[in-house]
């Protein structure tokens, strides 16, 4: 709002754009005292140069002592997440004059809400002030602030408890100002727990810079975000915490110990495959408001379908950081542009020795197409809902899909003697199958699989589209 507000001074004033970007000064009274104003036009835009001032901040009231969230909507005119020194503008988030958080606007010039807790605040009057970080941001993005919304979440709140113990999350040293794994979604997961509950939270990165190569992201996760739980808590009937762990770097699950502010649990980001400890801290760091989910019969990547913009942040992430090549060609671990590729999600119990693959068949050609790439580790080596991709000729469209099938890879080493018993996969029913468009959103579901108890290697679930019932290949 600063950055919109004092451009006027560049610029002849005009009295009623004046009072309709200012709504806090009356337009008529502003109207009957032009002429005098219209003397001295350096007090005019001293004027206005105070109320920008002004304007970047929000008052609210607190009723009693509660959690305090932010709605926030706003744009980075100039930003391109995909464009080396444009990629997003870094907004500062104090709270009373203390800084508080901050916040990446990596969608550019679209204006959108962006909504983050600010932690437990005292009853009474408080101030937000959102403003534009010089030194984080990239030099051809700016801030503009539409609004900021304060409210409080009590005790009686439904949320209250996903909210109260939500992670405060440090960002890793090097992403801070490098535009890198940014995370973009925060979201929680309840499950009974000895008459208690469990909450698990969960991010969604833009990408991750170490760990699994990009082309088998796609092949066994569907995907080249990161997706990564962080902090589980287990709170007893009434309310209280019994146990609590966070992933640490190698995934492993380790007891929390660290510092909180309230109930919220400070981690940081430590490793390039976004794990983190529950020590230490950085410069910038991230509170943003959880969202429930329900992941029964999905996949973790149901998030991203939820939210779809975030398969367009995927994208101009690999497009920036030259992760891309043409189809058909080969480039080391690289892929093609993700709106080449057909998103599948199944679910099914696989054995330790098996994995799961998927081919697609199009009408309009001979060949198939395997989500494995014919390497044995490219194939989805665990149980439950998980998410695959299949590369296909760009422009591909839906109704040329003819069939996919399901295949169980049989993962034993064969120059050795067989270790036990041929693995045999179960498919369950569910899952979905679909296109991005143009702009980077899911197309409609194309077709969801039947039940398939004994799914042997030397077999294949057919599936066609359009509700076909399901068939097993010879």
């Amino acid at each position: 709002m600063r950055d919109r507000l004092v451009s006027m001074e560049l610029e002849p004033v005009d009295i009623s754009k004046l009072a309709f970007t200012l709504p806090a000064l009356d337009r008529d009274y502003m109207q009957r005292n032009f002429i005098a104003k219209l003397s001295s036009i350096f007090c005019v835009l001293a004027t206005a140069i105070s109320l920008a001032a002004e304007q970047d901040s929000v008052r609210f009231t607190m009723a009693t002592t509660a959690e305090a969230v932010a709605e926030i909507t706003a744009s980075a005119p100039g930003a391109s997440w995909e464009t080396t020194g444009a990629e997003a503008s870094v907004a500062d988030i104090s709270v009373d004059g203390q800084y508080n958080q901050n916040l990446v606007l990596y969608r550019g010039a679209q204006s959108s809400v962006f909504k983050v807790f600010l932690g437990p605040l005292a009853a009474g009057a408080h101030t937000i002030r959102v403003q534009r970080n010089a030194e984080w941001s990239a030099p051809n993005a700016s801030l503009n602030v539409e609004s900021v919304k304060a409210s409080s979440a009590g005790a009686g709140a439904a949320e209250y408890a996903a909210l109260v113990h939500a992670p405060i999350l440090y960002a890793r040293a090097d992403t801070i100002g490098h535009f890198s794994d940014v995370p973009m979604l925060m979201w929680y997961e309840t499950s009974p727990s000895d008459g208690g509950t469990n909450l698990q939270y969960s991010f969604i990165f833009s990408n991750e810079d170490g760990g699994t190569a990009t082309d088998a992201l796609m092949a066994r996760w569907g995907r080249t975000t990161d997706i990564e739980y962080v902090y589980r808590v287990q709170l007893d009937a009434s309310g209280n915490i019994t146990h609590e762990t966070f992933q640490g770097p190698d995934h492993q699950e380790l007891p929390f110990h660290g510092k909180k502010l309230g109930q919220h649990p400070f981690l940081l980001n430590v490793s390039r495959n976004n794990n983190v400890i529950d020590i230490g801290y950085s410069a910038m760091q991230y509170r943003i408001y959880p969202v429930q989910a329900d992941l029964s019969q999905h996949s973790r990547e149901e998030l991203m379908d939820r939210f779809p913009w975030t398969y367009k942040i995927m994208a101009q992430e690999l497009e920036r950081e030259g992760k891309l090549r043409q189809f058909g060609t080969v480039a080391g671990t690289n892929v093609s542009d993700p709106r080449n590729y057909l998103y599948l999600e199944l679910g099914g119990d696989v054995p330790a020795t098996a994995g799961l693959a998927v081919w697609v068949k199009l009408t309009n050609r001979a060949e198939l197409y395997s989500s494995d790439r014919g390497r044995l580790d490219y194939s989805i080596m665990r149980g439950g809902w998980a998410r695959t991709t299949v590369e296909l000729p760009p422009g591909t469209t839906a109704d040329q899909v003819e069939y996919v099938a399901v295949q169980c890879v049989d993962l034993r080493d064969p120059r050795l003697p067989m270790q036990g018993p041929e693995p045999v996969a179960h498919l369950h029913a569910g899952g979905k199958a679909f296109l991005l468009n143009r702009d980077y959103q899911p197309g409609p579901a194309l077709l969801a699989f039947t039940d398939v108890p004994q799914l042997r290697p030397e077999r294949m679930v057919l599936v066609k589209p359009a509700k076909a019932s399901p068939q097993t290949a010879p």
